[in-house]
């Protein structure tokens, strides 16, 4: 038997595949001399034929080989390099904003500062910037007021100086002439008894006010002359309410007055009173008589009384400002259970009560 390979067209004994291609050996049976024709010569040994083309598969391995081996050595390199240092961080652009923080005694000052004299105490309580139709800023000191005598109500205070940390003038302040007596201004506070307010010209920041200083305080002359009204009749329970007229005399002359009032032309008259359960309301007119000076107020106050108890008090200021009373007079209108007597006290013009005092922190 002999092996041939079908690949190379040859003999190959001894073998089961051929040692150059690899190709699987075919059997052959063997033949003798005998089976050859007599007159041919036996067949000469076939040279070996030139090694066939590599198969492309082996080519495809060969290639993948060397792609492989060509990654391992580009691995190999990037690891053995040392590694680069991570790039800085990119400094993030930030916009500084500027910001005023508000300052605390921009609009609005607490004070507290007090001072007493001849038992009249004064407390500024505090002290706000307020800004005006014509876009200035002003500033507004609220005072408190305590000890005045008969608990009459403030119309001024004589000698004021608001004052900064320097000495010099933080804000001024208007005067008005009550009668013989000028001052400050001040306006009573809303529901709060005893409390004031004066308003200033322009005003820088608050916390530039160092010290306030005052002299006098104006307050209404007190209220000694009285009107008295016999109420005796009953008072109707239901809404309606009785006229009732004075007894004597309805109407007081003004015996001190103001420069611009001449004594015994001015007089304070009730022109009405009405009761009923549970209220009085009594009308005071003041315009018999009145001639105002430009520039000047005469300040009126009265008050409501039922024997020594006060049921309720009032003032006004007469002028030429119109603004100030829409009624040249006032009118009480009292609380009160029924009694047999009201009185109706009055006081006309300003009196000066003396306050040396200096307010400060």
């Amino acid at each position: 038997m002999r092996a041939w390979c079908p690949r190379c067209d040859a003999v190959r004994p001894g073998a089961t595949a051929c040692p150059v291609c690899g190709t699987t050996l075919a059997t052959l049976d063997d033949t003798g001399p005998a089976d050859h024709p007599p007159d041919l010569p036996p067949p000469a040994a076939a040279a070996d034929p030139p090694p066939p083309p590599r198969s492309r598969l082996r080519i495809a391995l060969a290639a993948a080989t060397l792609v492989v081996a060509g990654l391992a050595f580009v691995a190999g390199r990037s690891i053995a390099r040392p590694a680069a240092p991570p790039p800085a961080p990119a400094t993030p652009t930030t916009t500084t904003t500027t910001t005023t923080a508000p300052d605390p005694g921009a609009d609005r000052r607490e004070l507290g500062w007090t001072a007493s004299a001849g038992g009249v105490t004064i407390t500024a309580l505090e002290a706000r910037r307020l800004a005006t139709e014509r876009r200035e800023t002003i500033a507004a000191i609220t005072f408190r007021i305590q000890g005045v005598p008969g608990d009459q109500r403030v119309l001024a205070l004589r000698g004021l100086r608001l004052l900064d940390s320097g000495g010099g003038v933080f804000a001024t302040v208007d005067q008005r002439q009550f009668g013989n007596e000028g001052g400050a201004p001040v306006e009573a506070a809303d529901g709060d008894a005893g409390t004031y307010q004066v308003l200033t010209g322009p005003a820088p920041r608050l916390s530039s006010l160092a010290r306030i200083e005052l002299t006098s305080v104006v307050a209404v002359q007190p209220r000694d002359q009285t009107i008295t009204i016999d109420t005796s009749d009953p008072w109707p329970a239901g809404p309606r309410m009785r006229a009732v007229a004075p007894s004597g005399r309805d109407a007081v002359e003004d015996d001190r007055g103001s420069e611009g009032v001449p004594f015994g032309e001015f007089e304070l008259r009730v022109t009405s009173a009405f009761v009923r359960d549970g209220l009085a309301v009594v009308v005071v007119d003041a315009s018999s008589g009145f001639r105002g000076v430009p520039g000047e107020f005469l300040a009126l106050g009265a008050e409501l009384r039922a024997g020594r108890r006060v049921l309720c008090a009032r003032s006004s200021l007469l002028g030429e400002d119109s603004s100030q009373q829409s009624v040249q007079g006032l009118v009480l209108s009292c609380p009160t259970r029924p009694v047999p007597e009201l009185t109706v006290a009055v006081g006309v013009g300003a009196r000066t009560i003396p306050l040396e005092a200096t307010l400060r922190p």
